[in-house]
């Protein structure tokens, strides 16, 4: 069994708005310190994997915030979602591998605007190295450099000047202690 894990990334409220939104939401979640603008929501309803509760949890704290997202889901190592939210609207959706679940449907990923996901995130002059990282087809054709889709979740965080534990972790993983080595001096924040 492979990795799974949820998270959304904000990009410029702090820290503290951040947690005041959560609350008045009644969420249950761990919070990330905000580093270089970014504050990472590890809500604990959406680590279920539900689409319908990671789309609404996103509009409503970026509807709120006034800012944008990117909220992560990795399934079982297998598959990475992508969705970019700005100020309440679904502004890009991603799918690594449509046909993971569905054999129907092609395998290459789908969606990803890259031009869209950097603007959002400041980071326009790395427009082109997002769209390669979106477009690698781990199944056809292997990357040395992104054996896995944590890798490619790992590469866009760099890119877009994100934490590096955007890729890895969860609520259920720091909820349980299993926080890797080189995160373990982060203060996550209870909600």
């Amino acid at each position: 069994m492979g990795l799974f894990y949820t998270n959304m990334t904000l990009y410029r409220p702090d820290r503290s708005e951040v947690a005041a939104a959560l609350r008045r939401l009644k969420r249950s979640a761990f919070l990330s310190p905000t580093l270089d603008g970014h504050t990472v929501v590890f809500d604990e309803a959406i680590e279920e994997q539900d689409t319908e509760a990671i789309e609404q949890l996103s509009q409503l704290i970026t509807k709120e915030m006034s800012c944008v997202a990117m909220t992560a889901v990795l399934h079982d190592d297998n598959v990475l979602y992508l969705w970019l939210f700005e100020k309440g609207k679904l502004r890009d959706h991603y799918n690594s591998c449509p046909a993971y679940f569905d054999d129907s449907l092609s395998p290459e990923p789908s969606g990803g605007d890259s031009r869209a996901i950097c603007s959002a995130f400041a980071r326009p002059d790395c427009a082109k190295k997002v769209e390669k990282l979106l477009r690698i087809d781990l199944l056809e054709s292997p990357d040395s450099e992104i054996p896995g889709e944590q890798e490619r979740h790992s590469a866009l965080a760099t890119q877009l000047g994100m934490p590096t534990f955007v890729a890895g972790l969860g609520y259920s993983a720091i909820a349980g202690g299993y926080i890797p080595s080189e995160f373990t001096g982060t203060k996550f924040e209870r909600i």
